[in-house]
């Protein structure tokens, strides 16, 4: 009779292909595929509302929620480099030459926003909030932008505050709406 072992069974998974490298290939694909999506939604979810930063709303909403799924502290600069990767591509409809540095810059704002506010709170709702407010970026990047660049005003058509006051609105909306998916998706896992 052969007696029984009871040890621990060696490990199947490789040395050359880890878990953990196969979970981190596959978030960083998801974040920038989130970033990806909001950008392809955008362009074909234009309404003629000429309401400056109503894609915040989607926008915003999409990148907290995928930051606040993430393990990774930098999650909303790697959506932000897919969305400018998505904006590089001919035959979106978009025109403005600067937007994909915009939205890499976006991104990395939100990381940065978001990084000192968790210093002092962690609660999702005020993390949306703090995003959100980051949205207010595209305006004052083109406000400055149109010092030093002869480019057509745009969103300023109306004055300067309006498209700041509806940027704010759009995307405190967008990461509030996130914050309130991911505190549900929360309490019920």
């Amino acid at each position: 009779m052969n007696p029984m072992t009871t040890g621990l069974l060696q490990k199947s998974i490789s040395k050359v292909f880890p878990n953990n490298t196969v979970a981190t290939l596959f978030e960083v694909l998801f974040l920038l595929g989130i970033g990806m999506l909001a950008i392809v939604l955008h362009s074909k979810l234009r309404l003629p509302m000429h309401l400056p930063g109503k894609q915040g709303l989607l926008f915003v909403a999409l990148i907290v929620a995928g930051k606040g799924m993430s393990r990774f502290p930098y999650a909303a600069t790697i959506s932000g480099i897919g969305a400018a990767t998505m904006l590089l591509m001919p035959g979106l409809g978009f025109h403005d030459p600067f937007m994909a540095v915009i939205y890499l810059f976006l991104g990395f704002i939100m990381d940065l926003a978001t990084g000192l506010a968790s210093r002092f709170t962690s609660r999702q709702w005020i993390l949306g909030i703090v995003c959100g407010a980051c949205w207010v970026f595209i305006p004052l990047f083109r406000l400055t932008l149109s010092l030093f660049v002869a480019m057509p005003a745009g969103a300023f058509r109306s004055g300067y505050i309006y498209p700041f006051a509806t940027h704010l609105l759009f995307g405190i909306a967008g990461g509030l709406i996130a914050a309130g998916l991911l505190t549900v998706i929360s309490k019920k896992i």
